[in-house]
């Protein structure tokens, strides 16, 4: 069995993660870039699927042929598809016409299904799978009120990292996933705080548009007057564009590195110190929101994703919630290690595939 592996496909905006994994773990990797000045030429998302096909597809063939592996899945991550409760999803027609015409949003996450299909026939396979698409959402009914009726919260979050993160966390704990209660925050170029409880996120702000902090690139939450002026001065486009990809410590400090901004920070920029300090101060916010609506029961807070490497943001964010409860530090992002492992649950009969 150790020679059966399933292969692992990322799409990212301007890159496409490859990995195989057997049974006990990644084999190899490999993160294919895509420059920018060809994907400009691709007027929607789901348009360069054969061009990334193209480009993934000597790798792939490359390992493959120099051994002996037998390919037995295929899981791509999934896009942003209607509303759907977490799991391992079963990638059908629905599933791949929902993620082509971009109807929910486009993403680049949405060329992971219809990447996979594109391999399906290569390996003899009868389905490939999707595990918990960033449309997936568990949140609450009392979490979704907004207050304003026809308004609803949305409950979109870096899921794959967060629930392999709370799976780690109940095993060192010695509590079983399906019982814990965490409050993990998913810091990276979009930011995802949830109470995640009993194996589901029950709550989560929209990183994407309009709640939680403000990211590297992203609005964050907004006072509303001021939301106002700006959609009644631009056009919707200019609006979601600029709440989406210009604003953030882009907009305030001209970079969406946050290691460029701590080195602002510690040459002694004032004005990166001080929205630095803001971003930290409503980060934390929004971990002890989540601390209070998990009713105090959440076992730890979880700090993961790419801006958890600076240790500078750690130092200064445990001096607001470090001593709540147990705190951890999982820097990175694990999709590939929990799309493999989703998919394996199902291949070995430990979970049941769900259908779109």
């Amino acid at each position: 069995m150790d020679k059966e592996v399933v292969l692992v496909i990322n799409p990212g905006s301007t890159s496409t993660k490859i990995a195989f994994y057997n049974r006990q773990g990644e084999l190899i990797s490999k993160s294919i870039d895509h420059p920018q000045n060809e994907l400009i030429n691709f007027e929607k998302i789901a348009d360069q699927i054969e061009y990334r096909y193209e480009y993934i597809k000597p790798f792939i063939n490359e390992y493959l042929s120099d051994s002996d592996y037998k390919v037995i899945g295929i899981v791509g991550r999934g896009g942003i598809v209607k509303p759907i409760k977490g799991g391992v999803y079963r990638v059908n027609q629905n599933f791949l016409n929902d993620a082509k015409s971009g109807q929910y949003g486009e993403h680049a996450s949405n060329l992971g299904s219809l990447l996979t299909e594109h391999f399906k026939d290569e390996f003899n396979l009868k389905d490939t799978y999707t595990v918990d698409p960033v449309s997936t959402t568990n949140i609450s009914s009392i979490a979704e009120i907004s207050g304003v009726p026809g308004i609803l919260r949305d409950g979109r979050a870096h899921t794959l990292n967060i629930k392999i993160t709370a799976r780690k966390i109940a095993q060192k704990q010695g509590i079983p996933f399906e019982e814990s209660c965490y409050v993990i925050a998913h810091l990276g170029g979009g930011i995802s705080i949830t109470v995640i409880e009993k194996g589901k996120i029950i709550d989560t702000n929209d990183g994407l548009l309009g709640m939680g902090p403000f990211t590297p690139n992203r609005a964050g939450s907004l006072p509303l007057r001021g939301v106002m002026n700006l959609c009644y001065s631009k056009s919707e486009d200019e609006v979601r564009k600029l709440f989406s990809q210009d604003s953030g410590f882009k907009a305030y400090l001209g970079t969406a590195d946050v290691r460029e901004v701590v080195k602002m920070v510690e040459n002694g920029n004032k004005k990166a110190e001080l929205v630095f300090s803001a971003f930290v101060y409503q980060v934390a916010k929004e971990i002890g929101a989540c601390y209070a609506a998990s009713k105090a029961k959440a076992k730890a807070i979880v700090i993961t994703g790419g801006i958890a490497y600076s240790e500078k943001f750690i130092i200064d964010l445990k001096e607001y919630v470090g001593n709540i409860t147990e705190f951890y530090v999982y820097p990175g992002e694990n999709e590939m290690e929990a799309l493999a492992e989703g998919i394996f649950r199902v291949l070995d009969n430990e979970e049941v595939a769900l259908e779109y």
